[in-house]
């Protein structure tokens, strides 16, 4: 999230969300790469492309609007 959420779309389909900011650091990427170990998270992978592809991946990302994750292979 980028910016504050918008009080008229969370009225529109009764949500609730808050705007939070927060430092990354090793041990919290450590912990939540754990979690995702664990499969306490589940991180919903769409389409995976090589580096080489990157304008690719750049161009399905705005004309696709993928719902998953788009991922860089290195």
């Amino acid at each position: 999230m980028l910016e504050q959420p918008s009080s008229e779309l969370m009225n529109q389909f009764g949500i609730k969300a808050i705007f939070l900011f927060s430092q990354v650091d090793r041990q919290r990427l450590a912990k939540l790469a754990q979690w995702v170990d664990q499969n306490n998270i589940k991180v919903n992978v769409e389409k995976t492309f090589s580096l080489d592809e990157a304008s690719r991946a750049l161009d399905y990302q705005k004309d696709e609007h993928p719902r998953g994750k788009v991922i860089l292979t290195v």
